[in-house]
């Protein structure tokens, strides 16, 4: 397990640099993913085709793993080709290939863990897309009967009670 440490501090990873580890980490992910747009936000997020906007972390956060999963799953987006998703159902799936892909580009970067003291959190992964499947489970709920509907082509929701009897 990798130690949590103080990542907003001016600590150091090379003996070349003073930025805090945070910048580091945004600048590497910049040089190595240039052909996106990375821009800081009020907000993590993707927007097609191109552009990745990221959070600047609080100042009080002692353990930025969370922020650096948070970049690499919109990262994951981009690398994906992730443009829009038509019915609900599609939302959790291009979630859930984003939290893969994020995990991927983790793993193909062995450095990771130690130079910016952090790991892949699966726990973490999945706590984000849990509130994608309650979304989605709150959706499909019929609200007379509390049977599951499905979604149609036109993005309606039935009820196959409710609606188809």
């Amino acid at each position: 397990m990798i130690p949590k440490i103080d990542n907003l501090s001016p600590q150091k990873t090379s003996s070349h640099s003073n930025l805090p580890i945070y910048i580091q980490f945004i600048q590497e992910v910049e040089k190595e993913y240039s052909n996106f747009v990375f821009k800081p936000s009020n907000r993590f997020r993707f927007r097609p085709p191109k552009t990745i906007y990221y959070e600047l972390p609080s100042p009080r956060s002692r353990n930025l793993s969370p922020y650096f999963l948070q970049l690499l799953h919109e990262l994951g987006h981009a690398v994906s080709h992730h443009h829009n998703y038509s019915l609900s159902v599609d939302r959790l799936k291009i979630e859930t290939e984003a939290w893969v892909s994020a995990h991927r580009i983790f793993k193909s970067h062995s450095n990771w863990p130690k130079k910016y003291h952090f790991d892949f959190d699966q726990d973490f992964a999945e706590t984000q897309l849990d509130t994608y499947r309650h979304w989605l489970h709150k959706k499909a709920t019929c609200k007379k009967c509390g049977l599951t509907m499905f979604q149609d082509k036109k993005q309606q929701w039935i009820c196959p009670h409710c609606d188809l009897y």
